[in-house]
């Protein structure tokens, strides 16, 4: 069970991810979590609790969740996103980025002390970067399978922000691209399907192959769908000018 909360990645209840059970109201996503993990049956033995919440609201409404979450003990894994900015609401600064309401340097919230602070263990507690996929998911696997509260902190700013450094846009060469579809799985609103087409396998089934292009002037370089493409057709923008 994933218990989203009131923030960007409230997006994620949507397609393609499905990713989110439940978005009550901010805050709500821990005591959620926490609730369900106490209150499963036989039926939900096996099953796994994990909290999803972005740094600002987390500083406004979710800290004392994991409060409870330590102090009784819940099987939840929380997954802080921690973007560095307010991202819902027009990228605010907040006490996580270091900056106050004028854009002066402030004292920035170390959420990695704070949740050993609060009672999560040290060896509980972990720091990842988000577009390291295989990395994520990893630990997301080691950790929802342990019993005990567990958190996750992502450390990547909001694209949006200028805390996020611009790199290389990407685009899609036309010819290489095979249809497979893997880099939609991405959610990337900058990709777009251009033409689909169905084949039909050995086997006789069928198959929809969804070919695709990148919005140049959208994409932010971050390379998350580079990693899914086999046949490479996916490359520097920069290259279309030389």
């Amino acid at each position: 069970m994933i218990a989203g909360d009131i923030g960007c990645y409230t997006l994620g209840a949507g397609h393609p991810w499905n990713a989110l059970d439940s978005t009550i109201c901010m805050g709500a996503s821990l005591p959620m979590a926490l609730g369900a993990d106490k209150g499963r049956g036989e039926a939900d033995a096996d099953k796994r609790m994990v909290a999803v919440i972005g740094d600002s609201t987390f500083m406004h409404m979710g800290m004392q969740g994991l409060l409870d979450i330590s102090y009784n003990r819940g099987n939840v894994t929380v997954l802080l996103l921690d973007n560095r900015t307010v991202g819902m609401t027009g990228g605010q600064e907040n006490p996580g980025t270091g900056r106050d309401i004028h854009g002066n340097e402030a004292p920035r919230v170390d959420f990695a002390r704070l949740a050993v602070a609060i009672g999560i263990p040290e060896d509980r507690v972990h720091l990842v970067d988000p577009y390291e996929l295989p990395t994520l998911f990893k630990l997301l696997r080691e950790e929802t399978r342990k019993d005990g509260p567990s958190i996750i902190i992502t450390n990547q700013p909001c694209v949006l922000t200028d805390h996020f450094e611009r790199r290389v846009a990407l685009k899609v060469e036309p010819e290489l691209c095979t249809g497979c579809s893997n880099c939609l799985d991405v959610g990337c609103p900058a990709i777009s399907v251009t033409r689909r087409e169905t084949v039909v396998k050995p086997s006789g089934k069928e198959k929809e192959l969804n070919f695709v292009t990148i919005e140049t002037a959208a994409c932010t370089g971050c390379n998350l769908c580079l990693k899914t493409c086999a046949p490479d057709a996916i490359v520097p923008a920069a290259e279309r000018v030389q």
